[in-house]
């Protein structure tokens, strides 16, 4: 069986050298070759991140669906309200209060956007029978029969940041679609800005704000700035770490 299995392994190239002519052609063979990694190419932050990354759990899905329950339960009779409000408003709960939600906002022409995080919680609306999305509704959520049913979860996830959220629920309630989509790239920028320069700059930021689409030449100078006050003003806005 050992003799098989050795000449097994010879024959597809794993053998071991036997003789002394086998080992002095081996060494021959490898002896310019070198065993390395190009440190260049090794991202020790990305290893890390890779290593200790939390794992996602049905909780971290249902707390950011519980989040935008309240949202749409306190705003949905606002004509305003869409998935691009309703967006807007979940990732600025996020940034803003810094809660731990579980999602992945890309840029997109409107802004911060996270695709599949829209497509998740209509579909939870619909099986805890809370809210239909309708697009071609003025009032685009459409409370079901267990509406308010989230309430004692976002009582429990979000005990420590009731005021904060209520303070932007209010804040944004009568907004309008464009102008909750200014701030909230604004934001975004500004954020990119700090990480940059760690200070704050407006006209970087509003340099990175056209430069993010094409989509943003709709807005003017004028309300570009009137947007950063408001946003000082009631302080909206990332703070560096310095």
């Amino acid at each position: 069986m050992n003799n098989s299995m050795e000449d097994i392994l010879n024959s597809l190239g794993f053998g071991s050298p036997s003789t002394e002519k086998e080992l002095s052609n081996f060494r021959k063979f490898y002896s310019d070759y070198e065993f390395k990694s190009n440190p260049n190419c090794i991202d020790p932050e990305k290893i890390w991140e890779s290593i200790h990354a939390p794992k996602i759990t049905g909780k971290d899905y249902h707390k950011r669906t519980v989040l935008a329950a309240e949202i749409v339960f306190q705003l949905h009779e606002e004509w305003s309200l869409g998935h691009l409000k309703l967006q807007k408003l979940i990732y600025l709960c996020q940034n803003s209060i810094g809660m731990a939600l579980h999602t992945q906002f890309l840029k997109q022409a409107m802004g911060p956007y996270d695709p599949k995080l829209m497509r998740s919680i209509d579909s939870q609306f619909l099986k805890n029978k809370w809210f239909n999305f309708n697009k071609y509704s003025k009032q685009k959520y459409l409370p079901l029969e267990n509406v308010g049913g989230h309430k004692e979860w976002y009582e429990r996830y979000f005990s420590d940041e009731l005021e904060d959220i209520q303070m932007l629920i209010d804040l944004f309630r009568k907004m309008k679609t464009y102008q909750i989509e200014l701030i909230a790239t604004l934001y975004d920028c500004w954020k990119e800005t700090l990480k940059e320069k760690h200070q704050f700059d407006s006209e970087t930021i509003i340099s990175k704000f056209y430069a993010w689409s094409e989509e943003k030449q709709k807005f003017t100078a004028d309300q570009i700035n009137n947007a950063i006050n408001w946003m000082r003003d009631n302080r909206i806005y990332p703070i560096t770490d310095n």
